[in-house]
């Protein structure tokens, strides 16, 4: 079994709005691992995690983006480890500065790269690359291309969804949930 998420990260300045923009609140649970359908972590690198346990989850939507980026910075994971596929992008002031991402079906072939990427971006292919190159001489019997959007973001906000994380506070997620639809006079009445 492998991951299939959804995950971005928010200045923690900016992580109380976002939420509420998204009609999350905290439910007062905690986990260790994210194992709820949508949780926050807090780390101490200034970011905020939010975490959603489907890829392309409807709670963070990639189409809404431009909408929830236009007053803050926001970075944005997608995650799907059954066909190998990750991507990461950077999103500010409602408009994506960077996108790389690797759809693994054909093997650890394939980067798609657009905007101006961070400095870390070329030294993490690299890597990449030589670990591939070395670990099966193309044969694809391992993907580290898979790895180079997650290495990204990671250098960046220090959160890598498969990796132990010492930077999250209290070594905890807080579960979140939208709020109940207020119920109206005949759906009290019927129970629906």
């Amino acid at each position: 079994m492998g991951f299939s998420i959804t995950w971005c990260a928010v200045h923690e300045k900016d992580a109380d709005r976002l939420l509420e923009d998204l009609s999350l609140l905290p439910t007062g649970e905690t986990e260790e691992f994210p194992e709820s359908h949508v949780s926050m972590a807090k780390l101490d690198s200034g970011w905020r995690i939010i975490w959603c346990n489907k890829y392309n989850s409807p709670i963070i939507e990639s189409k809404r983006l431009a909408e929830i980026s236009r007053e803050r910075d926001v970075l944005f994971c997608l995650v799907e480890e059954h066909v190998m596929a990750s991507s990461s992008e950077f999103w500010s002031g409602g408009n994506r500065r960077w996108w790389i991402s690797h759809q693994g079906e054909n093997g650890p072939k394939g980067l798609d790269v657009t905007g101006e990427v961070p400095e870390c971006f070329p030294a993490i292919k690299r890597e990449m690359e030589e670990a591939q190159q070395a670990e099966d001489g193309g044969s694809a019997e391992v993907d580290y291309i898979f790895e180079i959007p997650l290495k990204v973001a990671q250098e960046l906000v220090g959160f890598k969804h498969d990796e132990d994380c010492s930077q999250i506070l209290k070594e905890q997620f807080i579960v979140l949930a939208s709020p109940s639809p207020k119920k109206g006079f005949f759906s009290r009445l019927f129970g629906k």
